[in-house]
This record gives C-alpha cells, sequence and structure tokens, in this order.
C-alpha cells in the first residue's frame, strides 16, 4: 500500500545555497574571490556596503559555478542574538563544504598562488586514503584564515585498474 503521507523530499527539486555566518563580510568576499576566482559579477551584496544606516544584516550572495552561497554578516544586537545564541538555528553554522576535484596537487599549486593553503585537519597538505583495493581518494582541508573564514574540503577519487 502507498502512503499518501508527504514528506519535505516530496516537494525538493534542487539546490539553492549554502549560508554562512561571518564576521567581516568583505573579508570573507575577498576569500571567495581568491579561493574560487569569482568576479564582482558573481556577487551580489544586500543591502550594498554604501548603505550604513538601518541595517540589521548584510548578505552577500556569491555564485561558484552551479552553487550559490549565502554569507550573512549579523550587525544589529538583534540579529547577532538570533543568528548567534546557542540553540538557535544559525549557531551551528556550517563545518565545511566538500568539493570534489579532478586534480588535486593540481588545484592546490593554484590555491598556493593565491594565498591559500592547507590546514585544520591537514595542515601539511595532501593525504591519501586508501578506500578499496580498486579506489582511494586525496584529501585536503584548506586553512579557512586563507579562505575567508570557510573551511573548505578537497577531494579527488583515484580509481585503480
Amino acid at each position: 500500500m502507498t502512503s499518501t503521507r508527504q514528506i519535505l523530499s516530496d516537494h525538493i527539486i534542487g539546490f539553492v545555497h549554502v549560508g554562512h555566518i561571518v564576521s567581516d563580510l568583505a573579508a570573507s568576499i575577498a576569500g571567495f574571490q581568491r579561493l574560487y576566482g569569482v568576479s564582482a559579477a558573481d556577487i551580489l551584496v544586500l543591502p550594498p556596503f554604501e548603505q550604513t544606516e538601518n541595517v540589521p544584516a548584510r548578505f552577500a550572495l556569491i555564485k561558484v559555478k552551479d552553487m550559490e552561497f549565502e554569507l550573512i554578516q549579523p550587525i544589529s544586537e538583534h540579529f547577532k542574538n538570533l543568528l548567534l545564541t546557542p540553540g538557535s538555528s544559525g549557531s551551528a553554522g556550517i563545518n565545511h563544504v566538500a568539493w570534489r576535484v579532478k586534480d588535486i596537487d593540481g588545484a592546490m599549486r593554484l590555491l598556493a598562488s593565491h594565498g591559500i593553503r592547507p590546514g585544520h585537519v591537514t595542515p601539511d597538505g595532501v593525504i591519501t586514503m586508501t578506500k578499496t583495493s580498486t579506489s582511494a581518494k586525496k584529501m585536503v582541508y584548506l586553512d579557512p584564515a586563507t579562505t575567508g573564514g570557510l573551511l573548505v574540503e578537497l577531494i579527488e577519487v583515484i580509481e585503480h585498474a
């Protein structure tokens, strides 16, 4: 017998964005530009930085490939309390974003040329982990101090013949 109970996944049709609370929106945007090479055309700041009066929070929507990140800087005490209070939906934040890459060593060379380096779990760089006898993965976490405060993991899956 088929259930008529609806669940949230019945309504989901795609991905919108990943939200991340930041303390310095301008610095976080600069980190995204260094990390992903996004241009000003890929970034929408609401309200604009020029608007300084009556701004409870500022948001940056940043397009990276077919994903969007929403960076949120709480400014007013109300928004700081709302987003940063333990037990609120914003207090947990995002731990990290993982991206699958085809050439992790090449990616790390490129990132190093932009001042982005390994950190967190893998401060010494890329590590290889054997998954099975036919595959393994290389992975690295990037230092959040060089990525605008966001912890990023890169993964390359290696298939053995």
